[in-house]
């Protein structure tokens, strides 16, 4: 068994060895980390990973707390030193390793990018067929972050959280509605084996990744660059591709199988947020798994109501001033509730117990929605399922 494990990486190793094109895609990879490292410094997270900072856990790590030891110098000192493994060692697996430590300590550090960088780069380190493989995954991205944005809130232009230049008025309706077809069916064209095919859809791609700049800032498009390296890379190098090229060789079932268990299995796990009941966009549920798009713009209010022993009540504002889609996400809420209740339980505050609510609603929504209204917070000590609905999220 072991010596068929260490062959499988063996030859993992050998495809990237042996193909120039996969090698400068390995540096194209890399290249993610030091744009997330200048990223995490822009956003200047070093200040809610200290130790004595609030932490704000993954439902997979439910006890960050524990994780967060080193103060706001140890803390600069870390990412200074994951900077210089992706500049200096540049090893991929080594990198993503502490990449992933440090995003575990806390939940605001997770974004969309993280989630296809790591999809890319995993998909690169350990699945034969990687050319095929790669594109295949990354056009799935586009597809079904399509799937996600067919919906008034995107098309209307509601879950934009900036001004995009140079469309208005209904403008923007119909640059929202372009942004659809083109991931939804303009996307195929990546794998299309004509060339002109593939440099109008290549072409379309990169436009719109440099447009969205000026609405989620610089992380995002030299993310995607990056990660699109692939597709002309492909062509330029030794292309490698089936006669009558990838698309047609998807499609008639002529691709490697291991393209096919990457497709299903990333799908999977796209459909795991409507396994979930309600909007899923407010309650956040099943999305850990699956990507996380501009697909609408919750707005919200939450708060702790603290009761006292005399019987009169102290209200919190919980919500935290986030500029991302987590801002509304119930898992923020819960975690600060259970913050509070741990420091009543150290007696850091006084108070018996907590009510926690939260209304949340979609941008274009009229009325909020009440998704979170829990008594006797800290008694009850809930608990956050990652993998089942959680009872005390509401869906009506």
């Amino acid at each position: 068994m072991l010596a068929a494990i260490a062959g499988y990486f063996r030859a993992q190793i050998a495809e990237i060895e042996r193909d120039d094109a996969l090698r400068w895609y390995g540096a194209a990879l890399v290249f993610l980390h030091v744009v997330t490292y200048l990223y995490w410094i822009d956003q200047r997270v070093a200040l809610f990973l200290h130790a004595q900072a609030e932490p704000i856990c993954w439902p997979l790590a439910p006890d960050c707390h524990a994780l967060r030891v080193l103060p706001l110098a140890g803390v600069t000192l870390l990412l200074r030193a994951y900077f210089a493994a992706a500049v200096g060692v540049g090893v991929l697996i080594a990198v993503n390793v502490l990449k992933l430590a440090v995003m575990l300590l806390d939940y605001r550090l997770r974004m969309n990018q993280h989630y296809m960088a790591f999809a890319a780069t995993f998909v690169y380190l350990l699945v034969p067929g990687k050319r095929q493989a790669l594109r295949v995954l990354i056009t799935l991205f586009y597809f079904w972050a399509g799937t996600l944005k067919l919906n008034w809130e995107w098309i209307s232009g509601g879950g934009l959280y900036r001004p995009m230049w140079p469309f208005s008025g209904v403008g923007v309706v119909i640059a929202c509605a372009y942004v659809i077809v083109l991931e939804l069916i303009v996307t195929w064209g990546l794998l299309a084996k004509r060339a002109w095919i593939f440099w109008a859809a290549f072409a379309q791609f990169l436009l719109f990744h440099a447009l969205s700049w000026q609405v989620v800032g610089f992380f995002y498009p030299l993310l995607m660059f990056a990660i699109l390296a692939i597709f002309p890379l492909s062509r330029a190098v030794a292309p490698t591709d089936p006669p009558g090229g990838l698309l047609a060789a998807l499609w008639t079932g002529r691709a490697r199988p291991s393209v096919y268990v990457t497709a299903v299995g990333f799908s999977l796990l796209q459909l795991a947020p409507y396994t979930f009941p309600g909007d899923h966009a407010l309650t956040g549920e099943g999305r850990l798994y699956a990507l996380h798009m501009f697909d609408a713009r919750p707005l919200c209010e939450g708060w702790a109501e603290l009761r006292h022993p005399d019987g009169t009540t102290t209200r919190r504002d919980l919500k935290l001033r986030l500029d991302t889609r987590i801002a509304c996400d119930p898992i923020v809420f819960f975690n600060r509730a259970r913050n509070l209740c741990r420091q009543r339980e150290a007696g850091l505050v006084a108070f018996q117990d907590l009510d926690l609510f939260l209304s949340a609603r979609r941008a274009t929504d009229e009325q909020m929605r009440r998704v979170i209204a829990t008594t006797g917070f800290c008694a009850r000590r809930e608990r956050y399922d990652p993998f089942r609905h959680n009872a005390w999220i509401l869906t009506e």
